[in-house]
């Protein structure tokens, strides 16, 4: 919390029409290079039902495109194994929940498609997380249609985006967790309440952020950091110390 504290006290501000207009533009000929996107989604921590040979567990969505759960919370993936274990025994038998960066199963998913063949990632959000989206959302007249809901917070008569200072760098920080970015807010309103006004969180569905990054690339799209939950972080940590 120390860290939210001190970051808080630099809030500035980048314009909100760039990340809407890009939700809402045709591809165009640049996207943001692979390499930044898996360095974007390398340092978050996910789950998988793999065999003892590594493979996912997958479904067919047609004859071209195969998919695979990525699960947010480690809890998740074993009551999905657990349900699965009770429907189809002879499958579950065979998988096991296994950790994996966010970075490294999207790599792969690149890398096994082709235009004959596809891995699609479906993303599993956590039911509070799914909750607190569909809150933010109703009050912003809007409705919850699935996918692991991103906060990004807003403020300002204009209502641009909110960047902090990260190791000299300016981002723009978007939570996996409400709890985590109501923490941000209270810090911002205690230590630099001339700074934020009107502030206000905006959802942004995982798969749709991916989506765009795949399709733009501009100075907006690299200032991007994923915040991980505290459940992420967690196991962040346990992974530092295990090493």
């Amino acid at each position: 919390m120390k860290t939210l504290i001190r970051w808080g006290v630099t809030l500035g501000l980048v314009t909100g029409a760039i990340l809407y207009s890009a939700f809402n533009q045709p591809r165009p000929v640049f996207s943001l290079p692979q390499e930044e996107i898996f360095k974007l989604l390398r340092g978050i921590p996910v789950f998988m039902l793999v065999d003892d040979k590594n493979i996912p567990l997958g479904g067919k969505v047609d004859e071209k495109t195969i998919f695979t759960n990525v699960f947010m919370s480690k809890q998740n993936a074993h009551e999905f194994l657990l349900q699965l274990g009770k429907d189809k025994p002879n499958i579950a038998n065979q998988y096991k929940v296994e950790l994996i960066s966010l970075g490294a199963i999207y790599e792969v998913s690149k890398k096994n498609s082709n235009e004959s063949q596809r891995l699609a990632l479906q993303y599993i959000p956590t039911k509070t997380e799914v909750e607190s989206a569909k809150l933010i959302l109703t009050e912003d007249g809007k409705e919850y249609r699935g996918g692991v809901p991103l906060y990004i917070l807003k403020g300002g008569p204009e209502q641009n985006y909110l960047t902090i200072k990260q190791d000299g760098e300016t981002i723009v920080p978007i939570f996996f967790e409400k709890k985590t970015i109501q923490q941000v807010i209270n810090n911002l309103k205690e230590q630099a309440p001339d700074q934020v006004s009107d502030i206000k969180i905006e959802i942004i569905l995982l798969g749709n952020l991916i989506g765009t990054l795949e399709k733009e690339d501009n100075e907006f799209f690299r200032k991007i950091r994923l915040w991980p939950s505290e459940e992420m972080m967690r196991i962040i940590q346990e992974n530092r110390q295990n090493q």
